[in-house]
């Protein structure tokens, strides 16, 4: 089967495709774009956006510490998926359904469904599966971005290499905490919860977070409120919103929790 080169400029949408069995060279990047001077008001709220399918916007906007959240599904089914050019936001890659062969520079990883890789604003990669689904999480801070040689290296880790801490109430898988160009540190760590199990009591914390459900049924404590999240339903929950997570299944639920800090 022919591949099918996909061209990626990192905009919301995937944009042309066109049919070829080359890749063309990427140029590197001059700089890194800079936030507006003029502030921007937070235009996400605490909310439960219910798996949309495999190529959707999920979310867009800005928060407290972010001037661009922008989460998407994509899919890529024979192809070849490209960066047009590297993109100016910090980038992070969850993969849902499927195996898929991620390239940047000359090293190529092989990962499925559970892995992760995280890719600093600058860096340009390709991607090629059979069929495979993934989440694509682009975030640029409120603050200037800082590019330095500690902060612009891949991070990339499959599911069966997370290392598994047991835990009273299911498992736990410390991914990552590193500093990005435009985050002092964005931090992510799995959990499988136990049915019956609650994460914790309802509390608050400073720091943005996100929910990703790889499995199970859950219910979301958010002000008050109780939200149902299940398979690829992701949780957005605001600096300072009382939150708790219940798993009401009969089976473990597994969730990816993501927080960073400017």
């Amino acid at each position: 089967m022919k591949l099918i080169l996909l061209a990626i400029l990192f905009l919301p949408a995937v944009t042309a495709c066109a049919q070829s069995t080359a890749i063309a060279a990427i140029a590197e990047p001059k700089a890194l774009a800079q936030p507006s001077a003029l502030a921007q008001p937070d235009t996400l709220t605490a909310q439960v956006a219910v798996y949309p399918g495999p190529a959707s916007q999920v979310l867009k906007g800005s928060t407290h510490d972010l001037s661009l959240l922008d989460i998407r599904t994509l899919s890529i089914k024979s192809a070849i998926m490209l960066s047009g050019r590297p993109d100016t936001a910090d980038q992070l890659l969850i993969i849902t359904e499927g195996d898929l062969n991620l390239t940047i520079r000359d090293s190529t990883s092989a990962l499925g469904s559970g892995s992760v890789a995280l890719i600093p604003a600058g860096i340009s990669y390709s991607l090629e599966a059979k069929q495979s689904t993934f989440y694509r999480f682009r975030f640029r801070s409120r603050h200037a971005p800082t590019p330095t040689d500690n902060n612009k290296r891949p991070f990339i880790l499959s599911w069966p290499d997370m290392p598994v801490q047991h835990t009273a109430k299911g498992e736990t898988r410390q991914v990552f905490s590193l500093p990005t160009p435009w985050l002092s540190k964005i931090d992510l760590h799995a959990t499988t919860l136990n049915p019956g199990e609650v994460s914790h009591p309802p509390h608050i914390h400073r720091a943005e977070e996100i929910i990703l459900m790889r499995t199970g049924h859950v219910l979301e404590y958010i002000n008050g409120q109780h939200y149902p999240a299940t398979n690829g339903d992701l949780i957005f929950l605001p600096s300072g919103n009382p939150h708790a997570l219940e798993n009401t299944g009969t089976e473990r639920a597994e969730y990816f929790a993501l927080q960073w800090q400017q």
